[in-house]
This record gives C-alpha cells, sequence and structure tokens, in this order.
C-alpha cells in the first residue's frame, strides 16, 4: 500500500485539563503512492472444452454420476452421467424386437430354401417325364398302331406343358422368397436402427472426456457447483476440461466501483492456496455490462480479466480462488496527506489548517484507504491539525 507519515504532536504524561486541548497534529509527506481496488476471483483458463447436456426428452436431465472436481481424467473417460431409467423399458423391448426380426428372417429364409428345394425336384421329374415320353413319341410308327402313336405324341405334349408349369412354379417361388426376404431384411434392419439410435441416446447421456486433463464441475443456477441429483436443462454447462497451458484470473468488480478499473492496469494476484507468493498480472478486459453472480442475487458485479506475466506456474489450476490487487493509481512521488487531515467547506472543497493557520484549500488527487495526494495547495513536511473527514 501507499507510503505516508502521520506524526502526532504532544507528549506522554501528565495532562492539562484547565482549558480545551490542542487537536492532534498530523503531517504532510512526499512519498510513494498507490490506489488500489480489492477484487475476489480465481484462477481460471483461457480456453476450455465444455461438456454440455445433450438433446434430451422435454430438454431436462437429472445428473446420475458426476466426477469430482479436479478429478483427473483421460480422454474417453466419464465425467458425468444422466439419470437413464426411462430407456430402460423401451431398450429391453427393442432388444427383443430385433432378436424376434432374426429369428423371423432365418425362419422364411428356411422355409424358402425347402419350397425352392421342392420346386427344383419337381422341375426335375418333370423333365424326366418329357425325356421318356419324347422317347416313346420318336419310335417309329410302322411299329406301333395310329392310336399309340398318338398317345404317345399327346404324352409328349402333356409332359412339356408340366415341365413349363413347374418352372413357371419355381420361378414364381424364388420370386415370392427374394421379395419375402427382402420385407423380412427391411423389418431387421429398422429394428437395428432404432436400438442402435436408442442405444446412442444413452451413450450420450454419458458425457465423456474430449481430452487427458482435469475436470472443472459447472455452477447450479443457486451459485454452487452441480451434484449429483440436480437437474440441469439442455446445452447446460456440466462441467469444463481446461487447457493448463494457458491460464488466466478471473475476478470480479462491484457494480458500485463502475470506472475504477481499466485495461491496461496492472495487479497483484495472491492465491489463497499459496498466501505466501504473489503474481503479477495485468487487466487485459472489463464486462460492459454488470450481471447477477448468482440467480436471484441482489448484486451486480462487472468481470474482469487479468492475463497473469511471466511463466505459468504448474501449481495454478483453473478453480483455485484468489484476491486480487488492481493498482489503479501509482506515483513514485507525490505530496500526501492523511485522511484524518482533511477538512471540507460548506460547498464541498477539499481543506487543511497547517498548525497556527488557517484553514486553506487544496486541490486533491486520488486516495487510498489512509492517504490522499494533494495536487496543489501545500508542500511536504507541514504539521496538520486533525480535520473532520476519515
Amino acid at each position: 500500500m501507499a507510503t505516508a507519515w502521520a506524526l502526532f504532536s504532544g507528549c506522554e504524561g501528565s495532562r492539562t485539563t484547565s482549558g480545551p486541548q490542542e487537536p492532534a497534529l498530523l503531517q504532510s509527506a512526499k512519498a510513494s503512492f498507490e490506489q488500489r481496488v480489492l477484487l475476489t476471483g480465481e484462477i481460471d483458463a483461457v480456453s476450455a472444452a465444455e461438456l454440455r447436456v445433450p438433446p434430451v426428452e422435454n430438454g431436462r436431465a437429472t445428473l446420475r454420476w458426476l466426477a469430482e472436481m479436479g478429478a483427473a481424467v483421460k480422454k474417453g473417460d466419464r465425467v458425468a452421467e444422466f439419470d437413464n431409467s426411462s430407456f430402460a423399458t423401451e431398450l429391453q423391448q427393442k432388444v427383443i424386437a430385433v432378436s424376434q426380426a432374426e429369428s423371423q428372417l432365418q425362419k422364411q429364409l428356411s422355409q424358402a430354401a425347402l419350397s425352392e428345394s421342392e420346386k427344383v425336384l419337381d422341375v426335375e421329374r418333370k423333365r424326366i417325364a418329357v425325356d421318356r415320353a419324347r422317347i416313346n413319341a420318336d419310335m417309329p410308327a410302322d411299329l406301333f398302331s395310329k392310336r399309340d402313336v398318338l398317345e404317345a405324341k399327346l404324352a409328349l405334349t402333356k409332359a412339356e406343358a408340366d415341365l413349363v408349369r413347374a418352372k413357371e412354379a419355381l420361378a414364381t417361388q424364388r420370386r415370392t422368397a427374394a421379395i419375402d426376404r427382402d420385407t423380412q431384411q427391411l423389418g431387421l434392419a429398422r429394428a437395428r436402427r432404432e436400438l442402435e439410435t436408442l442405444e446412442q441416446g444413452i451413450e450420450r447421456l454419458a458425457l465423456r472426456a474430449p481430452l487427458d486433463g482435469i475436470v472443472l464441475v459447472g455452477d447450479h443456477r443457486e451459485g454452487r457447483p452441480l451434484q449429483v441429483g440436480d437437474e440441469v436443462l439442455l446445452g447446460m454447462v456440466v462441467a469444463k476440461m481446461p487447457d493448463l497451458a494457458q491460464i488466466r484470473v478471473k475476478a470480479f468488480l462491484a457494480d458500485v466501483d463502475d470506472g475504477k478499473v481499466a485495461v491496461g492496469m496492472p495487479a497483484e494476484v495472491t492465491v489463497d492456496a499459496y498466501p505466501g507468493q504473489t503474481f503479477k498480472a495485468r487487466v487485459d478486459a472489463v464486462s460492459a455490462i454488470a450481471r447477477e453472480p448468482m440467480e436471484k442475487s441482489l448484486r451486480r458485479v462487472f468481470e474482469v480479466g487479468l492475463t497473469l506475466e511471466g511463466e505459468t506456474d504448474s501449481r495454478l489450476r483453473p478453480g483455485l480462488s484468489a484476491r486480487v490487487e488492481v493498482i489503479a493509481h501509482a506515483r513514485s512521488e507525490a505530496i500526501v496527506v492523511p485522511r484524518q487531515a482533511l477538512r471540507f467547506s460548506e460547498d464541498d472543497a477539499a481543506q487543511v489548517r497547517p498548525r497556527g493557520e488557517k484553514e486553506k484549500p487544496i486541490t486533491l488527487g486520488p486516495c487510498n484507504a489512509m492517504v490522499c495526494v494533494v495536487e496543489e495547495g501545500l508542500a511536504s513536511q507541514v504539521d496538520l491539525a486533525s480535520g473532520d473527514a476519515s
């Protein structure tokens, strides 16, 4: 904080009560000065993979399992699971439907093969009958009576017609079997597709790590980390997996302090987990709009982003709470007065009363909790009486 001197006059020991006491004396001084704005915040990642609530029925889901905050995971590991009990009955039905469709297809193929073999055998019998009838019809006519010759030719004609009908029956059987097979295969494919779609939907209810890293559990709208049993909405961030190679600081500025922090200001960051070490940082962003830090909060805050200077400390992890002191004003040398020495006129003009003199106006610069900078109207090492400002 700022360096300043406050010297009180008088000596300890005996006191006099015969008259009014001389007010305590303070002193102006030439000293370095800093005005700091204290913020609360946390270590944050510049970028992070977000795991969100997937498309679910009614747009709502209940957390059934959730990895712990800061848990180390490998790519593909579970990070969160949502309740899938509503899919259990449907999944069983889909599995049964696939099994039935497979059985029906196998049954149809077996029946078709049996029917086709019977039709093929019938065609062969009819072909043999035609061959025999042709042999009889080709016998010399002079060896048989005209009636026998005519009957032989009629038998050949009938056998050939029977062969044609048998071949047509075989072709019809094959066409019918192909249609039935295609129908059964389509039904099986549809059943498998429905089962696969349902299984994919169930799999989507298990969020898995897209990379190696640590898990940062998302925030509930009540301002606390999510936990098992919470109901979450479609698209809500359930967890993040930050890029640990790029770390920054996220802090919050109360709306009543609007304007006190600006981009480019230096800052010092102290992480609660490592109180003995201070990290240098610089403000790189201040949100344009104040928002509620949590749902239904009466407070409003601006989000302040800070870039850590130098090499990133490997101990810093997103989520660690931090104290941020933004150096809003800094001067290596300035005339400063204790705040206790300030007086204000009826028109709110700043004044001080040097020892043995009347009040004199001064021009004030920035102040901190202890002292204020005097831009004009006062020299260093001037004894001052206590004023009416704190």
